[in-house]
């Protein structure tokens, strides 16, 4: 997987890279990882946990990955983004700039998304894309922009939990 910002969803497999980065990972049940704060909901979709990864985020099969080591130094809004991007993989599978816009109106219609956390989104993306997937920062912060105007309003938030948000769970399994 390229270090793209966020890793392409239909993570073409062959090699078996994704199914060992799986099961390296600490497993966490739909409902049960908490993320900047909030308990993000992706349908039936588990997440999984792992430094191995060598991106932020990717859907690997029918997991969300997270790399927690580099989630950490992110703002709560640049996490919940990358989760949800990925979600939007697992939803409706490729597609860079459709991921993109489903975070950015997911974000607004919750509540967690902000026009100044754009900005910090946009930062962990590379300049200068090396990968026919992604479009360079410029473009896909401007489209993440006319996505996020175009959104609705918060009706309301996903579950806000207490604590550091810092992507503990109450049911987690480490896969080895």
């Amino acid at each position: 997987m390229a270090a793209t910002g966020i890793a392409p969803a239909h993570a073409d497999d062959r090699d078996g890279t994704g199914d060992e980065i799986v099961l390296r990972g600490t497993l966490y049940e739909a409902g049960d990882y908490e993320l900047g704060g909030r308990v993000p909901a992706c349908g039936r979709t588990r997440t999984i946990l792992t430094a191995d990864l060598s991106d932020y985020g990717a859907s690997i099969g029918a997991f969300i990955v997270l790399n927690p080591v580099r989630l950490d130094r992110l703002s709560a809004a640049t996490r919940l983004f990358v989760y949800t991007h990925e979600c939007s993989h697992q939803l409706y599978g490729p597609g860079e700039d459709r991921a993109d816009c489903y975070a950015a109106k997911r974000g607004k219609a919750e509540g967690w998304l902000r026009p100044a956390d754009i900005d910090q989104v946009c930062r962990i993306f590379p300049h200068k894309s090396k990968s026919p997937d992604h479009a360079d920062r410029t473009d896909r912060c401007a489209a993440i922009k006319a996505c996020y105007a175009g959104a609705t309003a918060p009706k309301s938030s996903p579950i806000q939990v207490s604590g550091s948000g810092s992507g503990s769970g109450a049911a987690q399994r480490t896969m080895r």
